[in-house]
């Protein structure tokens, strides 16, 4: 597929909260598009890591890499893809806090990019590789929601744009990292699906393009930026995991690629 071209020219913030709609039942999340290297992709779900970590290794032996993991509504589940130009990659998983911050820090000294931190039955998981365009990559964690918006506009000043972001375990977890080729980004917090419905549709019709979603501390949230890969994007939402699982193979069929897994309410 072609690659992406890249470019900063700026950035932007933009933060609203909308009223509730009501609260949806219990759905995935896919998001998926036509502008990615990705050649080829296949998608695992289990219930438990250990298995999930048997699959993965499976995966790496036929080529694949971690492109995406989440957890949710008691399952792991990671999309792997073909094409992404990783040279190398790493899985970490730890219970103690102290003990993943101190893996990740090594990793990242070795000169690895943070690309993906997920928790899920008491166990934090981090995806890391070299080979990305992505560089400088870090994270932050603040406690409270109210010293998020924050740090973000702290990064955003410094050159960072913001990449992923999971809220477990009394933490906000942010992850950045620079030469994204974003060229504008903002992100929406927001208390149910519904309304991120309606975020989604208007960043759309204002030009840009969901990056990843995340829910968590009983919000959801998205981060969108605008950059020149606008060609196909759509998402899906499902209630059950047959059914959404099902929409993927559906996508890959019609050359969609899937770039963001979420769960929520």
């Amino acid at each position: 597929m072609k690659q992406i071209k890249k470019s900063i020219l700026g950035l932007a913030l933009t933060l609203f909260f909308l009223p509730t709609l009501g609260m949806a039942e219990h759905i995935w999340m896919g998001l998926f598009s036509k502008d990615t290297p990705y050649t080829e992709q296949t998608f695992v779900a289990k219930k438990h890591l250990n298995n999930l970590n048997d699959e993965i290794e499976k995966e790496w032996a036929n080529g694949f890499m971690i492109t995406d993991i989440e957890y949710g509504y008691d399952m792991w589940m990671a999309t792997l893809s073909k094409g992404t130009g990783y040279t190398n990659q790493v899985y970490l998983k730890n219970r103690d806090w102290k003990k993943f911050q101190a893996s990740i820090g090594g990793h990242l000294d070795d000169g690895f990019t943070l690309i993906n931190v997920e928790y899920g039955k008491g166990t934090w998981v981090a995806i890391l590789v070299k080979g990305s365009a992505y560089r400088e990559g870090r994270y932050d964690v603040v406690r409270y929601w109210e010293d998020f918006p924050k740090k973000v506009r702290q990064r955003w000043k410094e050159g960072y744009h913001l990449i992923d972001v999971e809220a477990a375990d009394g933490k906000w977890v942010a992850v950045f990292v620079k030469n994204t080729g974003f060229t504008d980004q903002a992100y929406n917090s927001v208390d149910n699906w519904e309304v991120l419905d309606i975020v989604i549709k208007r960043r759309w019709d204002n030009g840009y393009r969901l990056l990843n979603s995340e829910y968590g501390d009983g919000r959801w949230f998205a981060i969108f930026v605008k950059d020149k890969n606008r060609k196909g994007e759509t998402y899906v939402r499902r209630e059950r995991l047959s059914g959404f699982k099902k929409s993927i193979v559906e996508h890959w069929k019609k050359g969609f690629n899937l770039i963001d897994l979420s769960e929520g309410r």
